[in-house]
């Protein structure tokens, strides 16, 4: 079971505004979480109040469907540092966490990674990828930080190409895997600063194979946007240089990303 990380922040945001107004829900805080390293059980301590917000790292607990959704919030608006998903039992099924890649007039570009625990995955690897999602989404504290000088494995290249475009810029993004085969293709639309429903966008571009996400290659969309089919990974990681191809649109941004993973 996956559920989706989008529905699930906005119940999160639901059920919070449904309880100011005095709504009963199965909803618990605490101050810490323990994860059992053999059998990634979740025992939670320290209970917390509701109300105020606390003013603190806590972590946020909901009954759902199927199990338990729980936050690591943190202090501020908006800090999420990881999503789980609980068997009833407790057991981790899955983990999301979201990270601020880019920000700017086109709204905030985001690299979602997706943890599958449960046994029903067989051991599937990290879902990672990068697209314009709402800027209402909780996500990690935003860092700068310095080029490391162990950069660690590669493990996956995005590339971000924004232009001017109805319904005010189009974002497309293609992730691709360390040996640069496409993995991931998403195309999304933003107005006023903030991304648009995947409908209005395809209301708008009729032709497209596919608006939002896709796990398949989507070749007309694809070159509609001039992204390389393979992401040649030797050569720019020997001399960096643009591997995207001219279009018939208004460019504004493009921008290539390496993610390295590494151990902390």
């Amino acid at each position: 079971m996956k559920i989706s990380v989008r529905n699930a922040i906005f119940a999160t945001a639901f059920v919070l505004l449904t309880g100011l107004v005095g709504c009963r829900l199965s909803i618990e805080q605490f101050r810490t979480m323990h994860i059992a390293p053999d059998t990634l059980k979740v025992n939670l301590e320290g209970d917390l109040p509701l109300r105020p917000i606390p003013d603190q790292e806590f972590y946020w607990r909901m009954g759902v469907q199927r199990g338990f959704l729980i936050d690591h919030l943190g202090r501020g608006q908006r800090v999420d540092y990881n999503t789980f998903f609980l068997d009833p039992d407790g057991t981790i099924h899955t983990k999301n966490k979201f990270q601020v890649l880019m920000q700017g007039p086109y709204g905030t570009v985001f690299a979602e990674s997706t943890y599958y625990y449960a046994a029903e995955y067989h051991h599937q690897p990290i879902d990672f990828h990068v697209s314009l999602s709402d800027n209402g989404i909780l996500h990690e504290p935003e860092v700068q930080i310095s080029p490391p000088e162990e950069k660690g494995e590669l493990s996956a290249i995005s590339v971000v190409r924004i232009f001017r475009a109805p319904p005010g810029f189009l974002v497309a993004c293609a992730t691709y895997g360390p040996d640069g085969h496409l993995w991931v293709l998403t195309v999304n639309g933003s107005r006023g600063g903030d991304w648009v429903h995947s409908n209005e966008v395809a209301a708008l571009y009729k032709d497209f194979e596919a608006v939002g996400t896709s796990y398949i290659d989507r070749p007309k969309t694809r070159k509609y946007f001039g992204l390389p089919e393979t992401f040649p990974v030797a050569a720019y990681l020997k001399k960096a240089s643009d591997v995207s191809q001219h279009v018939e649109l208004s460019g504004y941004l493009d921008a290539i990303n390496l993610h390295y993973q590494r151990s902390h």
